[in-house]
């Protein structure tokens, strides 16, 4: 296995550099698993796909096949049927090569050159103080296993891999369906083996930047690094619903009362930031802030008494700490107004669950995540993610955002208007694929609507007349550096994939 693993890291650094290429490798010899950690050798983080879209690329050209790069990176790989199925109508297999990528605060990892390091426990497979990358590594390994098979019975495959969709799925909507023959679609970007997603939520970016003023340090006062940490995280459709702490809400908060309590006269803040994914519940937060030296003591107070509350209010939270340690002065703080108006907009910026489904138990029908903040010499931004399986009431979350824009003087930025995925009531591959599954598991698959995003949406868009369907295995803490698969499920996920596959 170690020698294995250097060998996949030679690889990867050989494809980043756009490197040499030497003979072919014989894909047909390495097992589903193989596949999985080859991708996870290659950094892929959204924005940083190169050199994972190459990869594919010659994966596809060594075995012989029609391989399409096109301008955003997508790939395209086209796949006979086998004998004596060529000329049944193409099924289509869908995954996004790039993850997310979240660290533990201890972590080193660079996610732009370094490989995750995988950990195999049992039947978990999960990454050394990272995000694991299952998704969407998983949904890529059975793509690539069923493109390098020689004894799998199928249709023509039509196989897509799509860029960017942690961050905008920018790579499905420029997508050329045009390209596709097949209508029969299995996305394999789910986490739940057993479940079949037929529906999933609209998104949208909305960027609340409020300007601030700043003023010098004042004198004798002592600066310290405010940090929150230790939260769970997750995937802000997956785990919204789960009562999970928000790092930057919590900052706002603990700033509040420590202003509060001290009065601005006594107390400074020169920055504010926490999150790295607007599509993560963001797990850490971190702030600049100075007091009087005579308020130490009082500061520890407030601080101790946050913390306790902050986790009666959060049991799933239990690793919650905050910290204060001792900071270079910054030469500038916000004015009272600017810090008033920034903490004003954590606050009311609504977070979490807003609606539940009135037609699906137990499925959240509007959200948003207030996933990063970000500080420059000259503003604060706020970046949310609202979803909805409802077009009004995600109408109504982003006119909220803008109206508490206005209020604290801030712009408003919106963008990346994902649709949503509406369910279709007529679907023989749904059909087909529940047959399959009860012969395969001996019972029946759940039929779900997702609060998540998944690229179906924007497929169907262009594609009225698509069959959608999506699967994947059991996959916990997306988007955390808790993520973690069950190699089992991931196994037999990929037999049931085969199954369907001889059968449709």
């Amino acid at each position: 296995m170690y020698m294995k693993k250097i060998i996949f890291a030679l690889m990867a650094v050989l494809i980043m550099l756009g490197g040499c290429r030497s003979e072919k490798k014989d894909y047909r010899t390495m097992t589903l698993f193989e596949f999985f950690e080859a991708v996870s050798q290659i950094p892929r983080t959204s924005g940083n796909e190169k050199a994972i879209s190459n990869y594919l690329v010659r994966f596809g050209k060594d075995l012989g096949l029609e391989v399409i790069q096109d301008d955003a990176l997508n790939v395209f790989i086209r796949k006979n049927g086998t004998a004596g199925r060529e000329n049944e109508p193409p099924v289509i297999l869908q995954a996004h090569m790039d993850m997310v990528g979240e660290k533990n605060a201890s972590s080193s990892h660079n996610f732009l050159k370094d490989p995750i390091k995988l950990i195999i426990q049992d039947d978990r497979v999960t990454a050394d103080g990272t995000t694991l990358g299952a998704d969407n590594a998983a949904g890529l390994a059975y793509i690539m296993a069923v493109l390098a098979s020689s004894d799998i019975s199928h249709p023509p495959i039509e196989a897509i891999i799509t860029t960017d969709e942690e961050d905008g799925m920018t790579g499905a909507i420029s997508f050329d369906v045009g390209l596709l023959k097949g209508r029969r679609f299995i996305n394999l970007d789910s986490e739940d083996e057993g479940i079949f997603t037929v529906s999933s939520a609209a998104s949208t970016d909305v960027d609340i930047t409020v300007p601030i003023e700043t003023t010098a340090m004042p004198q004798g006062f002592a600066s310290y690094t405010l940090m929150i940490k230790g939260l769970t995280g997750g995937h802000s459709g997956v785990d919204i619903n789960k009562g999970l702490a928000n790092a930057n809400l919590l900052m706002g908060r603990l700033l509040g009362r420590l202003s509060q309590e001290l009065g601005s006269k006594d107390f400074a803040v020169s920055s504010i930031s926490g999150g790295s994914m607007r599509n993560a519940i963001p797990r850490e937060a971190i702030s600049v802030i100075s007091f009087a030296e005579n308020n130490s003591q009082r500061v520890q107070t407030i601080i101790f008494a946050a913390q306790a509350e902050f986790k009666s209010a959060y049991p799933n939270d239990i690793n919650l700490e905050i910290t204060l340690e001792s900071a270079q002065a910054p030469a500038q703080v916000l004015n009272a107004v600017s810090l008033q108006r920034v903490l004003d907009g954590i606050e009311r910026t609504p977070n979490g669950v807003i609606s539940m489904s009135p037609d699906i138990e137990g499925l959240v029908q509007t959200s948003n995540n207030l996933g990063v903040i970000s500080s420059s010499l000259d503003s604060v931004i706020m970046f949310s993610f609202p979803r909805s399986s409802s077009v009004e009431e995600q109408a109504q979350t982003i006119n909220r955002l803008r109206a508490l824009s206005d209020s604290i003087g801030g712009e408003v930025s919106v963008y990346n208007e994902n649709p949503a995925w509406s369910f279709n009531p007529d679907s023989p591959l749904r059909d087909k694929m529940a047959e399959v599954f009860v012969t395969f598991y001996g019972n029946e698959p759940s039929i779900l609507a997702d609060h998540a995003g998944l690229e179906c949406a924007a497929f169907a868009a262009k594609m009225p007349d698509g069959d959608f369907v999506s699967i994947g295995p059991d996959i916990r803490s997306p988007h955390s550096p808790d993520e973690w698969m069950s190699i089992s499920s991931f196994n037999r996920v990929y037999e049931f994939l085969v199954r369907v596959l001889a059968e449709l």
